[in-house]
């Protein structure tokens, strides 16, 4: 005969091996949701700010990622970011999020591409991209009169040196690049936000 002692032993072990039970269940339930991996974009090599984001300098990787979680880049995304500009320095196996890219400038009808290395002081000092200033010769003597260009992007060297991306009119596209290529191009002029050099 089982004594009343022995239904209540045996009732708490069945209790307990319940809860047994279903703790592991919860566990692994825990653990089967923290697994699932979502692939995403990363960076693949160092991309200073400022530099048109190549698709070498991208990468997929796979993440386990909580609900609550936003703003990362899914790998369906990544031929979107071919051609952005970086918005900050990107470090290899930087998980990309949204913000840390920009839309390249365009250029307008009418315009070329040119770049230029630029010493301290032949540029104002807080140029950015956006900017618009005349670019001149450095020769006073140049008959070379100022042009208005764009600031497409700037990325800054050894000291304060930057090479400039310049937006110019097609017409002086070829006389300002053999100035720049000569190393006697300055810009000069009022920034787009309303500073003076």
């Amino acid at each position: 005969m089982v004594s009343g002692r022995t239904r209540v032993r045996t009732q708490w072990l069945a209790l307990a091996a319940a809860l047994v039970v279903l703790a592991g269940v919860l566990v692994a339930w825990a653990v089967g949701r923290a697994a699932e991996r979502v692939p995403v974009v990363v960076v693949a090599g160092t991309v200073e700010a400022g530099t048109v984001i190549e698709r070498s300098d991208l990468a997929i990787a796979s993440v386990a990622v909580d609900g609550g979680v936003t703003g990362l880049v899914p790998d369906t995304s990544l031929e979107r970011l071919v051609g952005k500009v970086a918005a900050m320095d990107l470090a290899p196996g930087t998980l990309v999020q949204v913000g840390m890219w920009r839309d390249a400038p365009e250029l307008a009808a009418g315009e070329q591409r040119i770049g230029a290395v630029l010493t301290v002081g032949r540029y104002p000092g807080g140029l950015a991209r956006g900017d618009t200033a005349q670019a001149a010769p450095l020769d006073p003597g140049d008959p070379t009169p100022p042009v208005p260009v764009r600031v497409l992007d700037v990325r800054a060297l050894a000291g304060d040196d930057a090479v400039f991306t310049l937006a110019v009119p097609e017409a002086q596209a070829v006389t300002l690049a053999q100035l720049a290529a000569g190393g006697q191009l300055v810009l000069i002029g009022r920034a787009a936000d309303g500073g003076t050099s």
